[in-house]
């Protein structure tokens, strides 16, 4: 997918707006991958500071990180075990709760920004009629799979299934329902007031129970067609059955556990406000199971882990997996 293509006049007021508003970037690492320094270097460039926490990587698999903490601008925290995503993101945006920052940039360790993406999400905020009802702003992404179109956005629909999904373009003031941790921009100020990520979630759904927190607290979500990221997500693979695609990621047991148990949590609390996440939601958890089902391999161990995921979900269990997979 090729980004949209921006005129003179826009890159000029981007970089207006990266000189208006003071941002961080956040990043978590864990076990990061031989790249990882290089995309960290094109997103330093972007911003006036970068956190970057360590979730338990032993010495090896993240020896450049000590000379990498010594650069200008740069903060590193390093964690002697995985606290989960949610933990660590806390410990990231605490160092940068001291008020020197509006906007603070969320980025997974393999996910790659391009050029001025970071100045085209505060232009979004900066163009914007009212800046200050805004929470969130996503960065248009392509999924790094060799056959996943397009990303959509979710959004509320009268008509049914009541919800849809829609291109960057199609996105209107209003916003969207959800967008994903990575490549987003974070308002301190709601931050502040919303709270801080939900750290007995450990992993999965953290950015989906922060987007629904903020949507009820009446806060918009935005999406920047002009900031574009490079994501991957899983090992997914679009495939086609009877007409319907399904997109099995081919996550291990332990990540279906989270998934499961995790939605459950979340449908409790926001089911009944966002009756349209309600029924996406189960719609993609039946996906989940579909693709196991007819495309993933370990199909016993992976329904068994959803299966007492979704009833550790229902019991109000949390943290990090009492069970093995």
């Amino acid at each position: 997918m090729t980004p949209t293509t921006r005129t003179v006049g826009e890159n000029e007021r981007a970089e207006t707006a990266r000189g208006v508003h003071k941002v961080a970037a956040l990043v978590v690492t864990y076990f990061p991958d031989a790249g990882c320094p290089r995309r960290l270097d094109k997103l330093l460039s972007q911003v006036d500071r970068l956190v970057i926490v360590d979730n338990g990587t032993d010495a090896a698999g993240i020896s450049w990180i000590d000379a990498y903490s010594e650069r200008p601008r740069v903060t590193t925290i390093r964690n002697d075990d995985n606290l989960g995503i949610a933990a660590a993101l806390n410990q990231g945006m605490n160092v940068l709760a001291d008020g020197a920052y509006d906007w603070v940039f969320t980025s997974d360790q393999d996910s790659t920004v391009t050029d001025g993406c970071v100045a085209a999400l505060l232009a979004a905020v900066s163009g914007d009629p009212h800046p200050d009802n805004i929470a969130l702003v996503g960065s248009n992404r392509q999924d790094t799979g060799a056959n996943i179109s397009a990303h959509r956005w979710l959004r509320p629909s009268r008509r049914y299934p009541f919800f849809e999904r829609v291109t960057c373009d199609q996105i209107e003031r209003d916003g969207v329902t959800l967008v994903i941790t990575s490549g987003t921009l974070t308002s301190m100020t709601a931050y502040r007031q919303l709270g801080s990520f939900r750290e007995y979630f450990f992993i999965d759904l953290v950015d989906t129970e922060y987007c629904l927190r903020a949507r009820k607290a009446g806060y918009r979500i935005l999406v920047s067609c002009d900031a574009m990221i490079f994501h991957r997500i899983g090992s997914k693979r679009q495939r086609r059955l009877l007409g319907l695609t399904i997109s099995p990621m081919h996550h291990g047991p332990l990540r279906k556990y989270y998934i499961f148990r995790n939605a459950v949590d979340v449908i409790r609390r926001y089911g009944r406000a966002f009756p349209h996440w309600l029924i996406y939601q189960v719609l993609g958890l039946a996906e989940v199971a579909a693709g196991i089902l007819i495309f993933e391999n370990q199909k016993s161990a992976k329904l068994r882990a959803c299966m007492i995921g979704a009833w550790d979900g229902l019991l109000g269990r949390r943290g990090p997996a009492r069970r093995e997979f």
